[in-house]
């Protein structure tokens, strides 16, 4: 019988399910205005929901990480559609987004880094339990 999820599985699944759909659009407004400055923010999030696929500590902490960064995602969308200008945007706008696409490329060193220390700490588990 399969396990059953926790609700912080559950949330995290679905926040992943969400942005992922938040930035295939994000992805489609790039490709069709030729908006190179958020290639990095699409590849990153991409990247960064691949690495929650598989995350096994922290998961509430990753969950709020994964909900701030949708809702972030979305006004980015909502700021390009509402623009008069098209795909210039102000550059206080353009610095803000860019400090964004920042902090997106920590949460995902962090969320690695996560991953990394658990496979660090199983490592020296299985040299403790071999030496008994």
């Amino acid at each position: 019988m399969p396990r059953q999820q926790t609700v912080t599985e559950v949330r995290l699944d679905n926040i992943s399910k969400c942005v992922t759909i938040t930035v295939n659009t994000l992805d489609v407004l790039v490709n069709t205005l030729k908006i190179h400055g958020l290639e990095a923010m699409v590849n990153t999030t991409q990247s960064l929901l691949k690495l929650v696929q598989t995350i096994k500590q922290d998961k509430n902490e990753c969950a709020e990480l994964m909900e701030q960064t949708h809702n972030i995602l979305n006004a980015i969308i909502g700021v390009y559609v509402r623009s008069d200008t098209g795909i210039e945007l102000p550059p206080s706008t353009l610095n803000e987004i860019a400090n964004f696409t920042q902090t997106l490329h920590k949460v995902h060193a962090f969320i690695e880094a996560q991953q990394s220390g658990s496979k660090v700490k199983k490592f020296f588990r299985q040299g403790e339990l071999g030496g008994l």
